[in-house]
């Protein structure tokens, strides 16, 4: 199949209709003008304001309630609780919280935000939504067919599992799609470009790559991409994107480019099989935390798993796959690993003519030897001794889990 047929019919089946957007927008308008009602000023932002809404099983709608003052914000939960909402209400915890209302196929995420003039002023990140929002809606009008190569875009990334920038996903905001899309010109040449260049700068704020990272915060530069915000020039839209996802998507984009195909869009569970086929040890792990489901659960339980990982590698075994998975929902997920497990490792003591070292060392070492200036000791390990080293510290990391 063309790329050209490929992408369009694609496109059909993640378009929204125009029912279901008017359907979604009446929602939206009915919820605020409840707030309204109460004296709070409220707007729609996200997907659905930008017109870049793909289709899911269950939308998610931004609602952001405007307030003059950050210490504003604590009225948002009373008046919540005192408003006729369509479905369940649930506080989430977040750098700064907010609110989700369930109506089953549809989710209110109400965003408490300040007004701010100056995004440098800025208390929170959200506090410069709505401003996204009015760039990407006026980028559109400019260029209209590029909604539809977003939504491709995100339906592409999504699939891909380098959607989202959660802690434990370090993947793509829907924003940085939205801005990059629109920088290069639509989503193929979008994929064509976005490793080239370590920094991308949309409304060429800064003369050169040179001075972006010379006078963007020194801490948001360890991204692959450095995107600079055309509302906001000394911030970096992708400073949540991890290196291992970003090289993920470089290669299935490269893969993509050359033989298109419909099932580049199509999410896939983790290949078990395939990892299990691979040359070395399969190990899995059933990972658990008792924080609340999402983004905080999701980030203690992979922080988990990579601090296995990296004790694995640092107790001599080679990790040569590691996977993470979770739904985004609950509290459990899964780890895959494939290691080339050795039974046995050379672990260094102390250096050779420092006698009182050495007697204490060979005190509670068997079969000491000297190796290279030291003297060094040979230490029987496995997957499974890593493993119950690393339980020891789940309380302390919020998170835990077993291996199967």
């Amino acid at each position: 199949m063309s790329m050209k047929n490929v992408l369009a019919n694609e496109l059909e089946l993640i378009s929204v209709s125009r029912d279901e957007v008017l359907a979604l927008e009446k929602v939206a308008r009915d919820f605020i003008s409840s707030l309204k009602k109460r004296g709070l000023e409220a707007h729609v932002g996200g997907s659905l304001a930008k017109g870049t809404l793909v289709k899911k099983d269950v939308q998610d709608i931004d609602i952001f309630v405007v307030f003059d003052y950050s210490e504003d914000i604590l009225k948002l939960g009373g008046v919540l609780k005192k408003v006729k909402l369509p479905g369940k209400l649930k506080n989430v915890h977040g750098s700064r919280d907010y609110f989700q209302v369930d109506c089953g196929s549809v989710v209110l995420e109400i965003i408490p935000v300040v007004k701010n003039k100056d995004p440098e002023l800025a208390e929170n990140v959200t506090d410069v939504s709505l401003s996204h929002v009015k760039y990407i809606k006026s980028a559109t009008r400019k260029n209209p067919g590029i909604n539809d190569e977003i939504k491709l875009a995100k339906a592409f990334a999504r699939a891909q599992k380098c959607y989202g920038a959660e802690s434990y996903i370090k993947g793509f905001s829907g924003y940085s799609l939205e801005v990059l899309v629109i920088h290069y010109g639509g989503f193929v040449k979008f994929l064509k470009g976005v490793g080239k260049h370590k920094v991308v700068d949309p409304l060429k704020y800064f003369r050169g790559e040179r001075e972006v990272l010379s006078e963007i915060n020194s801490s948001k530069l360890n991204s692959p991409i450095v995107l600079v915000d055309p509302t906001y020039k000394y911030r970096n839209v992708c400073a949540g994107l991890g290196d291992e996802t970003f090289e993920k998507f470089l290669k299935v984009a490269k893969a993509f480019l050359k033989n298109p195909s419909l099932e580049f869009f199509i999410m896939k569970d983790v290949d078990i099989r395939g990892l299990k086929n691979m040359k070395g040890r399969f190990v899995e792990v059933d990972l658990k935390t008792d924080r609340q489901e999402g983004d905080i659960a999701g980030t203690k339980m992979r922080k988990f798993f990579d601090f296995f990982v990296s004790e694995l590698e640092r107790k001599g075994q080679k990790v040569l796959r590691n996977e993470f998975d979770y739904s985004g929902k609950g509290q459990k997920a899964k780890g895959y690993l494939v290691v080339e497990e050795k039974s046995e490792i050379d672990v260094r003591g102390p250096l050779v003519g420092l006698d009182d070292a050495f007697k204490n060392f060979k005190k509670y070492k068997k079969g000491v030897f000297k190796k290279k200036g030291y003297w060094w000791f040979k230490e029987k390990i496995s997957v499974e001794k890593v493993f119950d080293l690393v339980e020891k510290v789940e309380k302390e990391m919020g998170a835990g889990g077993k291996l199967v």
